[in-house]
Parts: C-alpha cells; structure tokens; sequence
C-alpha cells in the first residue's frame, strides 16, 4: 500500500465502524419496540445486525470491480456486483425503518394523543357492532311480546264471544234454545277451554314481558363489563403498527413532519451507504490498480490458455476425423485386395482342378486305346517326325 493510499483505508474502516455502530442502536432499538422490550435487553439483536452489515460492507469494499470490454472495444472499469445491489436495498431499508423508529421516538409526545384516538375509535366501532347486536336481540324480544300480546287479546275476544253464546243459551233468544240443555253445556265447554287458552297466552305473555324487562336490566352492566374488556384489550395493542398509524395521522396534518421524516431519513441513508460511496475513491488507489491489473491479467490469460485448449482439441479432433476416414478407406482397400486374391486363389484352385481332370481323362483314353490295339492286334501307329530332324538335311 501507498502511503498517501492510507488515510483512504483508514477513512473506510471508521465508516464500516460508524455503519455498524448505527445498524447496532437501529436493530436493538427495532427489536425492542416491536418485541416489547427495553433496548438494552434487544441489544443482540442489534449486535447480529450490526454484524451483518459490517460483513456486507467488508466484502463490497475489499471487492474489486474489475476490468471489461466497452461496447466499442475499449477495456473500461466494470460495474457494481450483485453485493454491492444487495447491500443498497438493505441500506434504504434500514434508513427507513432507522428513521422510522427515531422519529416515533421523537414525536412520542404528539403521537400519544393519535395513538389514544385511535384506541377510542377501535373501541367505538366495537362498542357500535355490540350495540346493533343488542338491539336486534331486543327487536325479537319485543316481537315475541307482542305476538304473545296479540295471542292474548285473540283469547280475551274468543272468551267474550263464548261468554254472550252461554248466556244467550241460558237466557234463550235468537237463534238460542233457553235452558240447560245439550247446547249449552257444548257452549260453557268451549268457554271453558277458551278460558284455558287466556291464562296460557296471559304466562306466555308475561314470560316474554319478563324476559324484555330482564334484558333492558341487564343491557347496561353486559355493555359496561364488555366495554370494560375490549377497552383492556385495545390499551394492550401497544406496538409499533398503531404507533405507525398515529404517525401517519399526524405527518398528514402536519406538513412539518412529514419534512422531518424526509430529511432523517435522506441523512440515515446517506450515513449507512457512506462505505459505499467511498469505495469509488479507493478504485483510484494505486493498491487497487494493481489488483485489477492482476485480475485483468489472470482473467485474459485463463481466456488465452482456454482458446489455444480449445483450438488444440477442434484441432484434434479434425485430426481424429481426418484418421478415421484414411483407416476406413485403407481398410476398405484391404477388403478389396482380400477379396481379389481370394478370387484369383479360387480361380487357380479352379483352373488347375480341370487340367487335372483333363490328364486324367487323357490318361484313361490312351489305357483304352493301347488296350483295344493289344486285343486285336492293331500296330501302333508311327511316330510323327521330329520337326527338328526334318529341318537338319536342309
């Protein structure tokens, strides 16, 4: 390393520790308020976060982008890698849930009276829905009494007609046989059980009175008790998601918080990818010059000692096609010289055969002949002259 390169190094490594110092308070400080805990005791968290990016941020700074071929041909210093990427999106996270966190801390006394409306909105919409539930039970309560009402005032009138019947039996008149006879003891049975029917639809109808007035009783203690346990139950919905809501109702009603939560967040940002910004000034470094140089140069060699493998192998492999045509057409040149030597042997076999069998014929006439002549004594016929003779006189 340069001497003048030093401080660039030195400058880096207190970023990584100011980075991770940070990601240290934001992952404790996250963990603790979504967890319900103090920040001491989500200090490991923030401590495994903090590890994190540290790593993160070690492997992007000690990572060197290397040398590539520009579209026109010229060689140009390469891109960002997918670290570098992944470590900008975990950066604009963590700035905003960092800042987040920082500003409900600091808005906590503004937020509290959003997070208590809040609270008594859930509670009154809650409170609303058991409400229209109780009237729709007091609506068929009230039916029920006055269905049982109106079977009553069917029976009161049923009892009346009954009663005129008997005494207009008893007394006589039109269309009534006077006296105590068949006739009237029907009528006084039919009165009887009218009678009957009044005083069940009277208990029917003071049941259903009764249970009306229990209901309307009891209506205010069920509503208090109930209200009592969903007001307990909204007040222990103390997290981060109704702290975020109350936040957001007071950043819309109020423009300047809605500045402060940008400017936090731009600033936490700029913080947590401040060792990302600064490894373009260790790129100029002559420390990393020399390790792109050397990358280029292993880089373009593994790229020439691949090509010249690569052109040896096409190279044999032209070669080994080459041979295996000249072994196929010198074998097949051996199978044709086998073949015709194997012909012209079977031709020979053949041809000396029939010289045989002529011989042998030959032999066989001249036994017949010399045997015909000895049998009837026919002299041997001379010998032709000798060519050789005839021409010697000459």
């Amino acid at each position: 390393m340069e001497p003048q390169d030093r401080p660039r190094f030195v400058t880096a490594g207190a970023l990584m520790l100011l980075t991770a110092g940070l990601a240290t308070y934001a992952g404790a400080t996250v963990a603790g308020m979504g967890l319900h805990r103090s920040t001491l005791g989500a200090l490991p968290f923030g401590l495994f976060y903090a590890t994190v990016i540290f790593f993160l941020d070690r492997s992007v700074l000690l990572s060197t982008r290397p040398y590539r071929y520009g579209s026109d041909g010229t060689v140009r210093v390469g891109r960002a890698g997918p670290a570098t990427a992944m470590r900008i999106f975990i950066a604009v996270c963590a700035a905003l849930l960092v800042g987040e966190t920082l500003l409900l801390r600091i808005f906590a006394p503004s937020i509290a009276p959003r997070v208590t409306q809040i609270r008594q909105e859930d509670l009154g919409r809650v409170l609303r829905g058991w409400d229209a539930n109780q009237l729709g039970e007091q609506r068929v309560l009230r039916d029920d009494l006055a269905a049982g009402q109106r079977a009553l005032d069917s029976a009161h009138a049923l009892v009346t007609g009954k009663t005129a019947e008997v005494n207009c039996q008893l007394t006589g008149g039109d269309g009534c046989l006077s006296g105590e006879g068949p006739v009237y003891r029907i009528k006084l049975g039919e009165l009887g059980a009218a009678t009957a029917a009044v005083t069940t639809a009277t208990r029917q109808r003071d049941a259903a009175q009764a249970r009306l007035d229990a209901f309307d009783r009891s209506r205010d203690t069920r509503r208090a008790h109930f209200r009592d346990q969903q007001a307990a139950t909204v007040d222990a919905a103390d997290d981060l998601l109704i702290r975020e809501k109350a936040f957001w109702r007071l950043t819309v009603a109020d423009r300047s918080v809605l500045l402060w939560r940008t400017v936090l967040t731009l600033l936490l940002l700029g913080i947590d990818l401040g060792p990302l910004m600064f490894k373009r000034t260790l790129e100029q470094t002559a420390l990393r010059r020399r390790e792109r140089l050397v990358q280029w140069r292993g880089e373009t060699t593994d790229e020439v000692d691949a090509q010249q493998i690569g052109q040896t192998a096409r190279r044999r492999g032209e070669l080994a096609q080459t041979l295996a045509e000249g072994a196929a057409d010198r074998y097949g040149q051996y199978v044709q010289r086998r073949d015709e030597i194997g012909t012209s042997l079977r031709v020979a076999a053949d041809l000396a055969d029939v010289a045989v069998d002529r011989e042998q014929i030959r032999i066989d006439r001249d036994s017949r002949i010399r045997d015909l002549r000895i049998r009837y004594r026919v002299p041997d016929p001379a010998p032709a002259p000798d060519p050789a003779d005839r021409a010697a006189p000459s």
